[in-house]
């Protein structure tokens, strides 16, 4: 039998590239899409690496989802569609967020439909469209729980996310995707900036009254899900929260990572971080139009400050319930293997 082709769109990404890894293992072939601009080289900063996919050697075709002509080729004879570009971003403009992330979306969904091929279509959402935690406290997200996107990267997500479920009164066939903290190998925004920075600390230190929890997936498990959940009968048109075992708080997290770097462990006096929540706002806002003036992510966005000592608690047995198994369940494990990836390629050096 002739193996299937697969799309992948965001293929230079931190996320796209590991889809193509697990694919190609896999036996599929793979068509890759990406902006032009992020085929041409490596860029850490951008967090692109298209030598990852040239070395797997993946077929690569330039496009842009605001540009509807472009994605008749891009899904022409394809079997399974991996929808992951997307605009990642709380600091970006509402109209961007809603032309790449929604419409771009629809457009895509529109190229798969009238082509009448594609077995499956899976779609990245976000593991933050429930809310904050505080809102519903006590219990875990679960699946079916009402939808409360608090600011609008994530309305943009849930809004690609009903755009997808929507066609399926058309003929789609698809899955939804909501993952939480992914982290691994060649993370560089969100969890990436959060483990680089712990890992170069001197002496690791968290206040004792940062109990939490912080929801993580390794990369890998997210991509292997994905591609279970595209090819398992039974597992189509329904929404999976992708979330690991693990239940470690962020005072947790700092002493895990001064153990896996040597460094000195420090538990600090509680501190009062919901009064103090309204200037780190507006210390966020200041580092956003700073960063926005030279041209480089935020180190703070104000609209993540709300995640601060929250506790964020999930459900994955929607996702287990179709047979997958996490290579990954704790985040220990996958911590220490992602310490030791950015060591071996001197990421830590910077």
């Amino acid at each position: 039998m002739e193996r299937p082709l697969s799309l992948v769109t965001g293929a230079c990404g931190f996320m796209g590239t590991h889809m193509c890894e697990v694919l190609a293992e896999a036996g599929h072939r793979i068509r890759a899409t990406d902006l032009p601009t992020a085929h041409e080289k490596d860029d850490r900063a951008k967090g692109r690496f298209p030598s990852v996919i040239d070395r797997l050697g993946v077929e690569f075709v330039p496009g842009d989802f605001t540009r509807p002509g472009d994605l008749a080729a891009l899904v022409r004879d394809v079997d399974y569609v991996f929808h992951i570009a997307g605009v990642f971003s709380y600091s970006a403009p509402w109209a961007l967020l809603r032309q790449v992330n929604e419409l771009g979306t629809e457009a895509l969904i529109d190229a798969v439909l009238a082509h009448k091929r594609a077995r499956r279509f899976v779609l990245w959402g976000a593991g933050g469209v429930y809310g904050l935690p505080s809102w519903r406290p006590g219990r875990p997200f679960r699946e079916t729980d009402a939808v409360l996107p608090a600011n609008p990267y994530l309305r943009s997500k849930w809004l690609a996310e009903h755009a997808t479920m929507r066609a399926q009164s058309r003929g789609l066939s698809w899955a939804v995707l909501r993952p939480t903290t992914v982290y691994g190998p060649r993370a560089v925004y969100g969890s990436g900036q959060m483990i680089l920075a712990a890992a170069k600390m001197k002496v690791a230190a968290a206040p004792k009254n940062f109990t939490a929890r912080i929801p993580w997936v390794h990369v890998r498990d997210v991509c292997r899900a994905a591609l279970h959940v595209a090819t398992t009968k039974g597992a189509e048109n329904r929404i999976y929260n992708l979330n690991d075992d693990t239940q470690m708080s962020t005072l947790e997290f700092f002493r895990i990572m001064a153990g896996l770097t040597g460094a000195k462990f420090v538990e600090l006096p509680a501190v009062p971080i919901d009064q103090l929540k309204p200037a780190i706002h507006g210390v966020a806002g200041v580092l956003q139009k700073i960063s926005g003036l030279l041209g480089v992510p935020s180190p703070l966005e104000a609209d993540t400050v709300d995640y601060l000592n929250e506790d964020w608690q999930y459900a994955n047995d929607e996702l287990k319930s179709t047979g997958f198994q996490f290579q990954y369940p704790d985040a220990r494990d996958g911590l220490r293997d992602t310490l030791r990836w950015y060591r071996e390629n001197g990421w830590l050096d910077a």
